[in-house]
């Protein structure tokens, strides 16, 4: 186990941190539970004690009567079974989330015989994906997806291939670019959700990033938390107007998009997830409503070169369908995912995420 950095700061994905200022200037602070899984398994989690020392170090959680339930390192698990609830108030652990998936996710891919990632290979998959879309804006997103310590340097390896920003600010220091870059997550809109109900939670969320953060920082609203892709885009666009610069769409693999095409055998373009027909729907919506200025960015999946090749060739054959590439999968992983599930004790997730309990848990925290 690696001596821990000073501060957790530097390590962590920039909409974190931003959200974390947010909850503050808004007074918001709702005690959440968090689910940990893995879609990969069966297999045995490792990190678990690790992750745990990530928030003795870093979080007044356990102090706040926050808890964490985990499967103990070795266990076995299943796919989508949670490993880990985290309950406490959101503020005491938001900006930890990036850097203790990145723990579970090296630790426990190591324990089921993947190698560390291979900085010349990561160095040839962004180089590849950078000529398939040479003039689209490419962002590496992969902080959890491996751990803390071995972020500078996946960073430098994914900028000097070709991207042209990285999610964190250690990662962005060491590729010589001035910080990282990111603006919404879903647990923010979640949090929203929570306070003002799901209908408007993706506008609300927005409007209070506009009005708390950096003006030079660009609006990019993440429109997919409850599925309805569409109606969530236009309803922000409409709120913000010109400052709105974008949306992101990041759609869950266990779903359809709104304005998306069932699966008939056409992969990248039909079918579940972040799709060719999903992107286009939204184009043609935000277009026909006179919102040309916004624009798509994609995120799920795009460290496959084929799926990126996918849209490309659809844009060549369509017109413009997007404009940035959120990439996390430069290299081979058992990722970590983790969801708000439930806030202030009511059911709450983003759309096919919900709340499942595992006997097996025990209290680490």
């Amino acid at each position: 186990m690696l001596p821990l950095p000073e501060s957790h700061l530097p390590y962590t994905d920039k909409y974190f941190l931003r959200s974390r200022l947010i909850l503050a200037r808004e007074g918001l602070d709702p005690r959440v539970t968090m689910q940990v899984f893995f879609r990969n398994g069966p297999g045995v989690v490792q990190g678990v004690a690790e992750a745990a020392g990530l928030f003795r170090a870093y979080s007044p959680l356990a102090e706040h009567g926050g808890t964490i339930m985990a499967l103990p390192d070795g266990s076995p698990f299943a796919p989508l079974e949670p490993v880990m609830h985290i309950e406490g108030p959101i503020q005491d652990f938001i900006e930890l989330e990036t850097m203790y998936l990145g723990v579970l996710t090296a630790r426990t891919s190591a324990a089921n015989g993947l190698a560390p990632p291979d900085l010349a290979a990561v160095a040839a998959k962004a180089g590849a994906i950078r000529l398939l879309v040479p003039d689209k804006s490419l962002m590496y997103f992969g902080a959890r997806h491996w751990h803390w310590s071995m972020e500078a340097a996946i960073s430098r390896a994914a900028v000097a291939a070709g991207f042209d920003s990285c999610a964190t600010d250690i990662g962005a220091r060491a590729a010589g670019l001035p910080a990282g870059v990111g603006t919404i997550p879903h647990a923010l809109v979640l949090v929203f959700a929570h306070h003002v109900g799901p209908d408007h939670a993706t506008r609300e969320a927005t409007l209070a990033f506009d009005r708390h953060i950096e003006p030079e920082c660009g609006r990019i609203a993440l429109v997919d938390t409850f599925n309805r892709e569409i109606d969530d885009a236009l309803d922000t666009a409409r709120a913000l107007g010109d400052r709105l610069q974008g949306v992101r769409l990041d759609t869950a693999g266990e779903l359809l998009a709104q304005g998306g095409a069932p699966f008939d055998g056409r992969a990248f373009y039909t079918g579940r997830g972040v799709t060719v027909a999903g992107t286009a729907a939204l184009r043609t919506a935000l277009d026909a409503a006179g919102l040309e200025h916004v624009a798509i960015v994609l995120s799920s999946g795009f460290g496959n070169p084929a799926k990126v090749a996918a849209f490309a060739q659809a844009e060549r054959q369509h017109g413009r369908l997007f404009d940035a590439l959120g990439i996390g999968g430069l290299f081979d992983a058992w990722c970590a995912t983790a969801d708000i599930v439930r806030i202030d004790g009511r059911d709450l997730a983003k759309t096919g995420r919900g709340y499942q309990t595992n006997p097996r848990l025990q209290r680490i925290l």
